[in-house]
């Protein structure tokens, strides 16, 4: 495969896998321990060190939902109003090809306001290829992973990636989708990665008829949804009559459903729409109507000028216990409001010009922070 010279040993390329730790422990060890906080990738959403699943019929955008989550990660801002942890991404794309990639991530950079040297991600595009990165004994179901799963491995770790896709399990999964031994073997050694890399891989998938019309999304065993710790379902809103084809105004709808979340409850329902190239939240039909992210947009924008004036040097970044988002949502009238909310409205008041992002510090160590527009950092150039 790679030789003796493999700088990245896999000691399950053999069918016979050696014994591993048992790893028993006592609760007792915890004593005088605080639990460690859950650590997301993206918040609510994906966490380090597991595996999640997106699911959706073909051509409903799966592909591009995820390329605009790599982005998005690798420049540290949100994703559908949910905030990521940044780090480097990596793509392993089956079905789309190098040119159809391209002409996506220019209308994601776009919407992001980025050039292509921000994308901090690594993309292969395998389109027309044998894919295959697990294959399975029939009789034993035992796994035996390809040359390319070695490849696809040795590449994310000389990468440094954090946030892995494989696109699809139709292509990468050697198995059969409905037996369980080897649905649950497959999925185990995707988190083997994920906990190697201090990261997560997520795998898209296409659903069964049965899945489509029954709503979860699903095909073949059902240790698809028990063997992932996150799995979401993305597709078109069903007309209120639920008959026909989706109507030429809807065409550009979808939903992106939470179906599983072991650490909490997610996002729950996110209404998308498709513009510009790119999904973003839709958010014409919200319970919190207009007037509500007024009255909160306000708000925000008098707790900045409070903090300010005070002295604080209030973070931009989302993923910082300093920043805005996570410094708001101490004080009681925000403590209600979901994180999701509160990214919302600072994107909407960065876009109105009424709190900017500036960047301060040394050369070595500069950060960006926010301030409302007619106040000033010490500092600051005028």
């Amino acid at each position: 495969m790679n030789g003796g010279g493999d700088p990245y040993p896999f000691p399950n390329r053999t069918v016979r896998r050696a014994v591993e730790p048992f790893g028993a422990f006592s609760p007792a060890d915890w004593y005088g321990k605080p639990a460690p906080a859950y650590d997301w990738l993206v918040d609510g959403c994906l966490l380090r060190g597991t595996v999640g699943m997106l699911s959706g019929d073909g051509g409903i955008g799966k592909s591009l939902l995820m390329q605009q989550l790599l982005t998005a990660a690798s420049i540290g801002r949100n994703w559908l109003g949910l905030a990521t942890a940044p780090c480097k991404g990596f793509g392993f794309f089956c079905e789309d090809d190098k040119d159809e990639l391209h002409r996506r991530q220019e209308r994601i950079n776009e919407h992001y306001d980025c050039e292509h040297p921000d994308v901090d991600t690594l993309y292969v595009s395998r389109v027309g290829m044998e894919n295959v990165l697990m294959e399975f004994d029939r009789r034993t179901d035992r796994m035996t992973p390809t040359p390319l799963w070695d490849q696809l491995q040795t590449a994310v770790l000389d990468f440094g990636a954090q946030l892995v896709l494989i696109d699809t399990i139709a292509d990468a999964y050697g198995g059969n989708e409905i037996v369980r031994n080897q649905v649950r073997r497959f999925i185990t050694e995707l988190r083997r990665l994920a906990v190697r890399i201090q990261g997560a891989v997520i795998v898209t998938a296409h659903p069964s008829l049965t899945g489509m019309s029954s709503g979860t999304g699903l095909s073949g065993s059902t240790a698809w949804h028990n063997s992932v710790r996150s799995r979401m379902y993305l597709t078109k809103p069903r007309k209120a009559d639920g008959g026909g084809d989706d109507e030429e105004e809807g065409m550009n709808e979808r939903i992106l459903k939470t179906m599983k979340n072991n650490q909490g409850p997610g996002a729950g329902k996110v209404p998308l729409l498709w513009q510009d190239g790119v999904f973003v939240r839709d958010d014409r039909n919200s319970s919190s109507n207009w007037i509500d992210r007024l009255d909160l947009d306000l708000r925000l924008v008098e707790l900045l000028r409070q903090l300010v004036t005070n002295g604080s040097m209030v973070q931009a970044a989302y993923e910082y216990r300093g920043g805005f988002v996570n410094v708001a949502r101490t004080y009681p009238e925000f403590r209600l409001c979901s994180q999701a909310a509160i990214i919302g409205a600072q994107e909407r008041l960065l876009a109105s010009g009424k709190i900017v992002r500036v960047e301060l510090g040394s050369p070595a160590k500069r950060r960006k922070y926010l301030r409302p527009e007619e106040l000033r950092y010490p500092g600051e150039e005028s």
